[in-house]
C-alpha cells in the first residue's frame, strides 16, 4: 500500500509539472489561456474519474455512438471520435486498475481474478481464434478486416474489463446506476428529436442502438436494486421506467421491444415461483409497462405517423403469416438465403465478412441481421459449435450464481438473455459487443460470489483472498432487502450460514 501511495503521489507530482509547463509555455508564447486551461480541466477530470470510477467509461464507450450525432458533441465528434476516445479511457482506467491498485498482486492472485471462469474465457478465446484464422480465406478482406479489428479491439475488451472493474457490488451499483441515467438522457434526446426534428418522411427515425441500450436500462429498474430503500426504487418505477419505455418506442426498434417482453416475462416467472413477486404487484408492473409502450406509440406516432403506421403494419402482416417488403421481410429473404448456403461450405465457413459479398457482390459492411446465421456461414458449424459452447458455460455459471445469490442478480442473467434475443432480429458480430459486455459482467460477479463461498468454513479450509480483492467488503451483507446467498446445505448449517451473513 506504501508503493501505491508513493506512486499515484509521483504521479500526481509530475502531471503537475507538466501543467505547469504547459501554462508556461502558453504565456511565454503570448498564447489565449482558455484552450489550456479547459483542456487541462478536462484532464484532470478524466483522470480523476479513471482513478475512482472507471466503470463510467465502460458505460460511456457503450452510449458514445449514440451521441456522436447529438448536435451539442458532432464538433468534438470530429476533433477525435468520442466512441474511441471512450475506449481509451477506458483503457487508461483499467491500466491504473491493474498497475496501482493491484500492484501488490502476484500471478497466483491474478490468476484468482478469473476464479472458476477459465473455461468461459478458453472457449471466447478459441472463437477469436476461429474469427481470426477465417480472415485467411475471406472473399472480403476490407469488412471482414474491419470487423475482425473491432471484435478483438473492443469486443474484448468489453469482455475483460468487468472482471477489474466490477469487484464488489458497491462497483456493480455504480455503473448500472450510470447506465440507467445515460440510459434516461438518451431516451429524452430520442423523444426530443421525434417531436421537434426533421419531419421529412424519406428520414428514417430507426435508432436500433439507442433501442437495444433503453430496454437493458428497463431490465435493470425493473430487476436490480439500484437504490437501497424499497420506496426509492419505486419512485425509478414511476419515473425512469416509463421514460425508458418511451424512448424505446421513440427508437421504433421492433427487435428489442419484443426481447424486452420474453426477458420481462422470464423474470417475472421467476420472481413470482420463488415468492419474491407477488401476483399483484406483477400485475401492476404488467399494466404500467403495457400503458407505457401503448401510450409512448399513441403520442409518438402522432409526430410520425406514416413511418408508425408503416413499421406497425408490416409487423401485424409478418405475424399473421403474410409477406412484406419491408426491413422485416428483408430480413427474413437474409435468413433463408443464409440457410440454404451454409452447406456450401459447412466446416470451416467462408471466412470472417464473406457474407457481404455472397449475397450482394461487394465488400461492404453488410451482414444477415442474425448473430447465429452470420457466424454459421462465416465461421462454419466449428466457429459455431465453439460460440455455443461458450453459451453454455456462461449460462451453467449464471445459474449456479442465482441459486448461490436466491436470485438476487437475476438482472444480470436477463440482460445475456435479453442480448442474445436481440442478436436474432440485429447487429452483427461487432454490434453484439454488449452481449459480450454483459456476460462479462456476469462472468465477474459469478467469479466474486464463488470466492466468498470458497472462503465460507462450510465448504472447506477457507480460501485467502488475492491481494486486489482483500480490501473488498462481503457481498451477501449488501444485497438489499436481506437478501442472502442459499446452498442445499443440512438445516443446521443453513441457519449458521444465515446468522453468518445477514448483517
Amino acid at each position: 500500500m506504501v508503493a501505491n501511495s508513493s506512486l499515484s503521489r509521483n504521479l500526481l507530482l509530475a502531471l503537475l509539472l507538466v501543467a505547469g509547463g504547459v501554462l508556461f509555455i502558453c504565456i511565454f508564447l503570448n498564447v489565449p489561456l482558455e484552450l489550456p486551461l479547459a483542456g487541462l480541466a478536462g484532464l484532470g477530470l478524466v483522470l480523476y474519474v479513471g482513478a475512482k470510477f472507471p466503470e463510467w467509461f465502460l458505460v460511456a464507450a457503450l452510449f458514445a455512438p449514440q451521441w456522436k450525432t447529438f448536435w451539442i458533441f458532432k464538433t468534438l465528434d470530429k476533433a477525435m471520435d468520442l466512441t474511441l476516445a471512450m475506449l481509451l479511457c477506458l483503457t487508461a482506467g483499467l491500466i491504473w486498475r491493474v498497475l496501482f491498485q493491484m500492484g501488490r498482486s502476484n500471478s497466483a492472485n491474478f490468476r484468482k481474478i478469473f476464479f472458476g471462469q477459465g473455461n468461459q474465457i478458453l472457449a471466447l478465446l478459441l472463437f477469436a481464434a476461429i474469427v481470426t484464422a477465417s480472415y485467411a480465406y475471406t472473399s472480403a478482406p476490407n469488412y471482414g478486416g474491419s470487423k475482425l479489428t473491432r471484435f478483438l479491439s473492443i469486443g474484448i475488451l468489453l469482455f475483460i474489463a468487468p472482471f477489474f472493474l466490477i469487484l464488489t457490488e458497491e462497483h456493480l451499483r455504480r455503473f448500472a446506476r450510470a447506465f440507467v441515467g445515460l440510459a434516461a438522457v438518451t431516451a429524452v434526446q430520442l423523444i426530443y428529436t421525434l417531436e421537434y426534428g426533421t419531419q421529412d418522411p424519406t428520414v428514417d427515425i430507426t435508432r436500433i442502438g439507442a433501442g437495444w441500450l433503453l430496454g437493458m436500462a428497463a431490465i435493470l429498474v425493473l430487476f436490480y436494486p439500484l437504490v437501497p430503500s424499497r420506496r426509492g426504487q419505486a419512485v425509478l418505477y414511476i419515473s425512469v421506467l416509463p421514460l425508458c419505455i418511451a424512448g424505446l418506442v421513440a427508437s421504433a426498434a421492433r427487435g428489442p421491444v419484443v426481447a424486452l417482453a420474453a426477458a420481462v416475462l422470464t423474470g417475472s416467472i421467476t420472481w413470482l415461483r420463488q415468492g419474491r413477486l407477488r401476483a399483484r404487484t406483477a400485475f401492476v408492473l404488467f399494466v404500467i409497462f403495457s400503458v407505457g409502450v401503448g401510450g409512448a406509440y399513441l403520442a409518438l406516432r402522432q409526430a410520425n405517423l406514416d413511418k408508425y403506421t408503416a413499421k406497425t403494419n408490416e409487423f401485424a402482416t409478418l405475424a399473421s403469416g403474410g409477406s412484406s417488403s419491408g426491413s422485416a421481410g428483408e430480413r427474413l429473404d437474409y435468413y433463408r438465403a443464409t440457410l440454404a448456403a451454409i452447406p456450401d461450405h459447412p466446416l470451416l465457413g467462408g471466412g470472417v465478412g464473406s457474407w457481404s459479398r455472397f449475397y450482394y457482390g461487394n465488400d461492404l459492411r453488410n451482414y444477415p441481421h442474425n448473430l447465429f446465421l452470420e457466424i454459421a456461414f462465416e465461421e462454419g458449424l466449428l466457429g459455431l459449435a465453439v460460440f455455443l459452447t461458450f453459451l453454455l458455460l456462461v449460462a451453467g455459471s449464471i445459474l449456479r450464481m442465482l441459486r448461490e445469490s436466491r436470485s438476487h442478480f437475476l438482472a444480470l442473467g436477463l440482460m445475456v438473455l435479453y442480448c442474445l434475443l436481440v442478436s436474432l432480429f440485429s447487429g452483427d458480430l461487432d454490434d453484439n459487443r454488449v452481449l459480450f459486455l454483459w456476460t462479462g459482467v456476469a462472468l465477474a460477479v459469478c467469479r466474486t460470489i464463488r470466492l466468498h463461498l470458497k472462503a465460507s468454513p462450510f465448504l472447506g479450509r477457507p480460501l485467502r483472498r488475492p491481494a486486489a480483492l482483500q480490501s473488498l467488503p462481503a457481498w451477501p451483507p449488501a444485497y438489499a432487502g436481506g437478501v442472502t446467498p442459499t446452498r442445499h446445505f443440512s438445516p443446521k448449517r443453513g441457519r449458521a450460514w444465515r446468522e453468518k451473513f445477514v448483517s
